[in-house]
């Protein structure tokens, strides 16, 4: 995180998050940097920039998001730490919430089983059977 600061908007719905971003990027020298979904139909947007420019993205962001969709939170984290990226990017995550899973290859399909071999009492019944002849 090469920016003195990151704002965050979370919303009821994709359309308030895209709401958001799109006044946040209006409205100030910001970037949109990440977008989550969290689960239940929340969505995060993040934003990165200068502080003061984050301070008013997040609120021009947070009003447009409150007029289609319900806001749950907004936070500005001025100087955050170099690990916070770590989270923000997804590399260090263990849950597969919020990103794109791999695709699963089916197995292959395997041959059907060969016929069980005779039991042992099977085989001296036709023993027997040949020797009463």
């Amino acid at each position: 995180m090469n920016s003195e600061a990151i704002g965050l908007i979370e919303t009821k719905g994709l359309v308030g998050g895209v709401e958001a971003s799109d006044a946040m990027v209006k409205s100030a020298d910001v970037v949109m940097i990440s977008k989550a979904y969290i689960g239940s139909g929340i969505v995060t947007v993040i934003c990165q920039g200068e502080v003061a420019a984050v301070k008013s993205a997040v609120e021009a962001g947070t009003v447009a998001a409150k007029r289609v969709s319900e806001v749950l939170a907004t936070h500005v984290i001025p100087r955050p730490h170099p690990e916070l990226d770590k989270i923000i990017s997804g590399k260090y995550v263990r849950s597969g919430r919020g990103t794109i899973p791999k695709a699963r290859t089916p197995k292959p399909v395997t041959q059907a089983k060969a016929a069980p071999a005779p039991s042992k009492a099977a085989g001296s019944e036709e023993k027997k059977a040949e020797k009463n002849k």
